[in-house]
């Protein structure tokens, strides 16, 4: 049954990721994905549902209870969820999107779907993640997220995913990304919490 989802989130609206990435967040990003990979129970699927919704939740877990970022991305709001788009764009290219490759032909997603292969609809790791770009934080968050995804099946995935702010963009076509101060809200993220976040996002907003 789950295949059946996944195919059919090909044919929806085409989202690519955001390029203003370094190479640093790129081989976050790779070590995200690989760890995931490395680290799935065994009678998880490795498809691109689950290693995206996985690493959603993670990120969300630690915005509410570290006050930053896990990794450096962009959130689109997709038919079964919220999805971190380069991501996305690097498991989509890994499996032969032409398309999305030549949109990050000039950046160092490479990294990221060069790490890994597919066949039949799943992903495997050919390289140990490098846990030099993940901290402990990142660590611990991805483990719980992983252990959560373990233990659900596609609709109880699909209902820890769509909350409130996913709602509001996929339902507005002139939104692109979600906003990452309600996704750590939704994560539970008090408002002291939302406010600090509030307050850093204004100051990177200046200095950029």
């Amino acid at each position: 049954m789950i295949l059946v989802h996944v195919e059919a989130e090909k044919n929806i609206k085409t989202v690519v990721g955001n390029k203003n990435m370094n190479r640093d967040d790129a081989l976050t990003l790779k070590a995200v994905v690989l760890y995931i990979l490395k680290n799935c129970s065994a009678h998880v699927s490795r498809n691109i549902y689950h290693i995206v919704k996985t690493a959603f939740l993670a990120h969300q877990k630690h915005l509410a209870k570290y006050l930053c970022p896990m990794y450096e991305d962009k959130f689109v709001a997709l038919q079964f969820g919220p999805v971190p788009s380069n991501i996305y764009d690097a498991l989509k290219i890994a499996r032969g999107d032409a398309n999305t490759m030549y949109f990050h032909r000039n950046d160092d997603l490479h990294l990221v779907y060069d790490s890994v292969s597919f066949k039949d609809e799943f992903y495997t790791a050919k390289e140990e993640p490098d846990i030099n770009f993940l901290s402990t934080s990142a660590i611990e968050c991805l483990s719980q997220a992983l252990e959560e995804v373990s233990g659900m099946n596609f609709d109880q995935i699909m209902n820890a995913t769509h909350g409130a702010e996913w709602t509001r963009v996929y339902n507005n076509p002139d939104l692109r990304f979600m906003n990452y101060l309600a996704i750590a809200q939704e994560g539970g993220a008090d408002d002291s919490a939302i406010s600090y976040l509030k307050e850093n996002q204004e100051i990177d907003d200046m200095l950029k």
